[in-house]
């Protein structure tokens, strides 16, 4: 597999603006050559789920104010839409249709945004790759046989592909990251409380967020600055559209021990963290190695017995929320190991999980007050290839590889703090390597300019994938 380096400025989203206020271009044009592109792609990649293409030129063919106004996009399975089909990548949810939008939806709307498609997930959103048997096996731009990432996979596959400069992503214990990282692109996952319909979000509990990937920071500040609340009551006050570098100096600690292991990252993913140190220590910022401050393994186990405690405990919310009924054997064979698992754990178990969990989230604020930034890598290994945790396999047989693989992320979900995954290199095989920042709750401005700073010293927008439908 062969990256094709660019030249010129890329077509992002914030470039479709300039052009659309400068009369070179229509919102009608744009979504329509989105669906050709989507429409060129799709069979090879499998990122649709739902198409929307009547409903994005209807909506593109009037007015459509906002400050991303008439520009085009994706929105992932996983958010409420009036009159769409919202079924969370689950089969038992295929005919699910919402009479209202959720508050996030709203918030896409309102910015002006226009999704063209409904983009593939794993079922019910709990998974590092983007496989199911709903929509099958969703693909890499960079490798048809690796996966694009989960759960926000099919967004992240159809941005590196060109198909639309930004989608909606969101993001339980990583999911934005671990859809940008295999993909190249930029995630931030925002703070906790920091969007439209999350004002009330303040437990350790509260751990999902929605946002956005992309190829660029700019169009990544330019979609937090559109859809972040302004609410009295909100948790922070707005982030103002963040345009340019950071100019000071920085606290980084870098940390990339394997969690549950103890392990190293493999050799590619080592080589592109420690390059990322060595180009933070040019540019001026003070990296040191960081020391994790509590206890991993305690913590990855506690992990576990949330993660699985939680989605067996939730189903039946779940189902009553939605008003269908879902029972463990309307899921995928993964799923329902899943529950057996979480159905084994006591309340006791349970309980003792979360309180871990709470000091575990105590330390590592406590930490970030200390410092700027904490570093990471994103993922310990090169992309992995499809099928290995896909839908068939058993929870307890996959279990262990996956904490290992994705096992740096999570903490960002219970602390409610922001982080962003940045491609900051390839593996041997060419594959895209992610570099994860993190900082306290509300610093989304501090993670946007750094990651300017990077991107302008190594304009990771040039490359693009094999699968190319972009300008």
């Amino acid at each position: 597999m062969t990256a094709i380096i660019t030249t010129d400025r890329p077509d992002d989203m914030t470039s479709m603006r300039e052009a659309v206020e400068a009369g070179e271009t229509t919102s009608a044009a744009l979504v329509e050559r989105a669906i050709e592109r989507a429409e060129a792609v799709n069979s090879q990649l499998n990122f649709i789920t739902w198409p929307c293409f009547d409903r994005a030129r209807a909506q593109a063919a009037g007015p459509r104010p906002g400050p991303l106004g008439g520009l085009p996009t994706l929105i992932k399975d996983s958010i409420l839409e009036k009159g769409t089909r919202s079924s969370f990548g689950a089969v038992v949810l295929r005919d699910y249709i919402p009479v209202e939008d959720g508050p996030y939806a709203r918030a896409i709307n309102s910015a002006g945004l226009i999704s063209i498609a409904r983009t593939a997930m794993p079922e019910l959103g709990l998974n590092v790759v983007t496989e199911s048997p709903l929509v099958g096996v969703t693909r890499n731009p960079w490798s048809l046989d690796r996966t694009p990432g989960g759960s926000s996979g099919g967004g992240a596959a159809a941005v590196a592909a060109g198909v639309v400069p930004v989608a909606h992503a969101s993001d339980g214990l990583g999911s934005i990251r671990h859809g940008a990282a295999p993909c190249g692109l930029v995630g931030l996952k925002p703070s906790r409380g920091r969007n439209i319909g999350d004002e009330a979000m303040r437990s350790i509990a509260d751990l999902n967020v929605d946002g956005c990937v992309s190829r660029t920071v700019r169009d990544t500040a330019a979609w937090l600055a559109a859809t972040q609340t302004r609410a009295p009551d909100a948790a922070f006050t707005p982030v103002p559209l963040v345009t340019a570098p950071i100019d000071s100096k920085l606290r980084i600690h870098a940390y990339s021990t394997v969690m549950r292991s103890g392990a190293d990252p493999d050799a590619s993913v080592a080589r592109v963290f420690a390059d990322t140190i060595g180009l933070l220590g040019r540019l001026g910022h003070d990296v040191s190695d960081g020391q994790l401050p509590f206890d991993a393994r305690a913590a990855i186990s506690a992990l576990s017995d949330i993660t699985e405690g939680r989605f067996s405990r939730r189903l039946g919310a779940v189902a009553e929320l939605l008003g269908v009924v879902i029972t463990p054997v309307d899921l995928e064979y993964r799923s329902q190991t899943i529950v057996e698992q979480g159905n084994r754990i006591s309340d006791e178990q349970y309980d003792a999980a979360w309180a871990l969990m709470e000091k575990n989230v105590a330390s590592y604020l406590a930490l970030l007050d200390e410092i700027d930034i904490w570093m990471t890598p994103t993922f310990s290994t090169e992309i992995i290839r499809t099928g290995v945790f896909g839908p068939d396999t058993a929870w307890l047989d996959t279990r262990d590889h996956l904490l290992d693989y994705a096992g740096y992320c999570w903490i960002d979900n219970f602390a409610g703090s922001p982080s962003i995954s940045l491609p900051m290199g390839f593996s041997d095989n060419g594959l895209p390597v992610g570099v994860q920042l993190a900082t306290r709750p509300g610093g989304e401005a501090l993670l946007l300019a750094l990651a300017y700073q990077l991107e302008d010293a190594i304009a990771w927008w040039r490359h693009t994938p094999p699968i190319w439908v972009g300008a």
